[in-house]
């Protein structure tokens, strides 16, 4: 993963442990903080709290589905203020739209590689950071051209 993901905070949803420890190690690796949750209500909880900066969240998780949690985090339809990236094993071209329409920003398919993830999420970072602004001196010259 790129230098700009190190430090973040990560919330990794699913239900599946064995996926959860592959991308929680991976995200460590990385230098990433992560946080884990293994339902809807248990990840809406994690948000408040951890306050992550990404979130990687399985659309088939029991208690509230994925597009729930969406739903949750989007209540207003104005968008989500951080990346989601949304997986899953059977996603339909359907399922990737309405997740897309709720608010999140890019989908994964499983099985997929922890290289395949953290590169995903090192390029949402990249896509939504804020630009740096010019120097002044390099302000004023371009302003005189």
């Amino acid at each position: 993963m790129n230098l700009e993901s190190q430090g973040r905070r990560i919330l990794i949803c699913d239900v599946d442990r064995t996926v959860l420890e592959l991308l929680q190690i991976r995200f460590d690796l990385a230098g990433c903080h992560t946080f884990v949750a293994r339902t809807g209500p248990a990840a809406l909880e994690t948000i408040k709290t951890a306050r992550p900066a990404a979130i990687v969240l399985e659309l088939n998780l029991p208690e509230m589905d994925g597009f729930d949690v969406l739903r949750a985090l989007n209540p207003r339809g104005d968008g989500i203020h951080f990346p989601v990236l949304v997986m899953g094993k059977k996603l339909s071209a359907e399922d990737i739209q309405r997740a897309v329409k709720l608010g999140a920003r890019d989908c994964l398919i499983k099985p997929f590689s922890g290289a395949d993830m953290l590169e995903r999420v090192a390029r949402q970072f990249r896509r939504h950071a804020p630009a740096t602004p010019l120097p002044s001196a390099q302000v004023a010259r371009t302003a005189m051209v």
